[in-house]
């Protein structure tokens, strides 16, 4: 038996690329013939994929397809294969985000939640990468579900070893797509209280690819009436070496997203050391799993008070970051690895009923 994996696209820099990667590293490591096939291939991710056409499909074998937009002729390829099917499910954004931005993303998103809608009763288990998501499977249909938490790639800040790095301002850090379900501007918002009542000795460093840029054009606009072009600061896509340096230098991580299916950078966070606050939505909660900052509300000056208070208080700060390095030990490599194991085995284990029926 052999376990392969599919996916559209693989893309550099993204969570859901280094997801398969890892998985594919890990099931390597213990006997199985593993590859990844996807119709899209980044050049710079060539050596980890294959074209999605040399796979030819064994009913000996596993395939899991990582869905997280609509696929469209790859989910027909993969629904025809005569294997044993995983669904990993990373989450589809909600297409109202991207109506104003993005008439393309929009369409994607949409027709992701058709095709997950339409396509349970073809796979033997559903495997979201968070609780968030398993249970957002069984709201599509699927009634064999589980749970493998993305294989986070630890190595990613192996060279940092925690040492803040005082460049003589207090750094609010956030790092994701530029993608309004991101909610940049509640970000920028929050900041700009911090900034200008409580410490204006303040950075703001925004971290991650420019991938809508309509909605990048609006968070400028409200950056420059805002008064604070010289505070915030968009990087872009950065490379492991530079995302080290931010994590070196922020005294805070701050999330106000409404929509994630995991969100790895939380993660990163906690690895480095970051204290952590994060508006409680999708699968915010499940990731921190009770660690970090949740807030409730979006009330900008009281968040930034917030920060405040953290910056100043050493030994709340150290217990965040306690707190954040225990729940981080729940993601760590022979965890996931053993429950990946186990996933495939029950599948083995199984017999060859459908899901739905």
């Amino acid at each position: 038996m052999e376990v392969h994996q599919i996916m559209t696209g693989i893309n550099y820099g993204d969570a859901v690329g280094y997801d398969a990667i890892t998985i594919m590293g890990f099931l390597r490591e213990n006997g199985f013939n593993s590859n990844i096939y996807a119709k899209y291939i980044h050049p710079k991710m060539n050596r980890y994929a294959r074209q999605l056409q040399e796979y030819e499909g064994d009913e000996s074998n596993i395939i899991i397809y990582h869905f997280a937009l609509a696929g469209e002729d790859v989910t027909d390829f993969v629904i025809n294969l005569p294997d044993t099917k995983i669904l990993r499910y990373h989450n589809i954004t909600p297409p109202e985000f991207f109506k104003k931005y993005d008439s393309n993303l929009e369409y994607l998103c949409s027709k992701g939640f058709k095709e997950i809608k339409e396509i349970y009763s073809c796979f033997h288990l559903g495997v979201g990468d968070s609780e968030f998501n398993r249970l957002e499977l069984m709201r599509y249909g699927f009634t064999r579900t589980d749970v493998l938490p993305i294989c986070y790639d630890f190595h990613k800040l192996n060279g940092f070893q925690g040492k803040k790095i005082q460049d003589g301002h207090i750094n609010i850090l956030f790092l994701g797509r530029v993608s309004p379900n991101k909610r940049f501007e509640d970000i920028i918002q929050i900041f700009y209280y911090y900034h200008k009542f409580i410490n204006n000795n303040s950075k703001l460093y925004l971290v991650g690819n420019k991938q809508v840029s309509a909605y990048l054009e609006e968070l400028e606009g409200l950056i420059y009436r805002l008064g604070l072009k010289d505070a915030v600061i968009f990087t872009g896509l950065v490379k492991d070496q530079d995302l080290m340096y931010y994590y070196s230098i922020a005294d805070i991580f701050l999330s106000m997203s409404e929509h994630e299916g995991f969100c790895v950078p939380l993660l990163e966070a906690m690895q480095a050391g970051v204290p952590i606050i994060a508006y409680d939505s999708t699968a915010i909660p499940y990731t921190l799993g009770g660690s970090g900052v949740l807030v409730k509300k979006k009330n900008f000056q009281e968040i930034a008070e917030l920060i405040h208070i953290i910056v100043e208080d050493d030994d709340l700060r150290n217990r965040l970051i306690d707190g954040q390095k225990k729940r981080l030990a729940e993601f760590n490599r022979d965890v996931v690895t053993n429950k990946l194991l186990e996933i495939i085995d029950n599948l083995k284990n199984q017999n060859s009923s459908i899901i739905g029926e």
